[in-house]
């Protein structure tokens, strides 16, 4: 068991589709794609696909590598 897979379970297992903090964001099957320690303050976070910067719903971060997904700590309507 490592701490990746501890955390990959809980998002699963709580219906979070990533993370997000410090205005970026990563799905569950791209968790911390710098490399870096910043992951240490993000949160669960939901996932909203998104036309570019233009969202309908508030977002807390981007991914940056598919800049059309949203990462929300707040969950999306009809979820």
């Amino acid at each position: 068991m490592t701490v990746k897979g501890i955390v990959v379970g809980y998002l699963k297992e709580n219906g979070f589709d990533g993370l997000c903090g410090d205005e970026c964001g990563c799905g569950i099957d791209d968790l911390a794609p710098c490399e870096c320690d910043a992951i240490m303050e993000c949160k669960p976070a939901y996932k909203t696909p998104c036309k570019g910067a233009a969202c309908d719903h508030p977002c807390d971060g981007y991914d940056e590598e598919n800049i059309g997904d949203c990462y929300s700590t707040r969950k999306p309507d009809g979820r």
